[in-house]
């Protein structure tokens, strides 16, 4: 599954989410495409924002009362948007492989506002996935592997994580855990970065000998996000020995 991440890459969009139609985009139909070939169950959620921006969400439902998100929307369709944010969506969706039990959701519009977000905050508060519980948000998960901050978000599923991990807490940029948070659901963005070698430092600490690369995080939405600045063998190791720990642990 993992080395799907390089297919995924070569799909290009239109453009933005603001470019969608009433046809799924082609990164949406390759994901669907994926989950199909993969026998995993899945509903399309066509819908539109603010009465005017069609969005198309990949919803993968389940009896847990726990749920993994990840958004497929680019802002520049001309890159290979690799770590930003193709890896997470590979990673949430072995996610589900391994945890068929799992709510998992693929967002559209996150770049833009958190579009996907809200229409799965009111799904929730609806009560369309059951009791929910909390919301673990994948982004940049492309490298790194076990070493991850988690963003500046207190609640439950916080202090849960770092109950089984002692990870860095940054104050992180917008993302989807914004949205669901303000509207009243407990969300953590979790997010991969390798270290550093020996003797540099950064603005993220994981121990006393370990800095992470934060400037990683600056390849987003440019030509620097590329194919070959992640590893699959980090996504794999992020998902199955970081998510599926902090998704198993009661």
């Amino acid at each position: 599954m993992y080395n799907k991440i390089y297919d995924l890459c070569k799909v290009r969009n239109i453009g933005s989410v603001y470019k969608n139609t009433g046809n799924p985009t082609p990164r949406v139909n390759f994901i669907l495409d994926l989950l199909i070939s993969e026998n995993i169950p899945f509903v399309v959620d066509k819908f539109l924002h603010n009465d005017s921006v069609i969005c198309y969400n990949i919803i993968m439902k389940g009896s847990s009362n726990r749920m993994v998100v990840a958004h497929h929307d680019i802002v520049n369709h001309n890159t290979d948007n690799a770590n930003d944010n193709s890896c997470s969506v590979i990673n949430a969706i072995m996610t589900k492989k391994l945890m068929p039990d799992l709510n998992v959701v693929i967002l559209d519009g996150e770049e833009f506002g958190g579009m996907g977000s809200n229409r799965v905050s009111q799904q929730i508060k609806e009560n369309y996935y059951g009791d929910i519980e909390w919301v673990l948000n994948y982004e940049l998960t492309g490298k790194g592997g076990k070493y991850f901050f988690i963003g500046n978000y207190p609640g439950k599923l916080s202090d849960h994580i770092k109950s089984i991990f002692n990870c860095p807490i940054v104050n992180t940029p917008f993302n989807d855990s914004v949205i669901f948070r303000r509207n009243g659901i407990d969300s953590v963005v979790i997010n991969p970065i390798p270290p550093l070698p020996i003797n540099e430092s950064s603005i993220v600490k994981w121990d006393n000998d370990t800095f992470l690369d934060y400037n990683m995080l600056f390849n987003c939405h440019t030509y620097s996000d590329t194919i070959d600045t992640i590893d699959i063998n980090d996504m794999k190791e992020f998902v199955e020995e970081v998510a599926i720990p902090i998704l198993n642990k009661i």
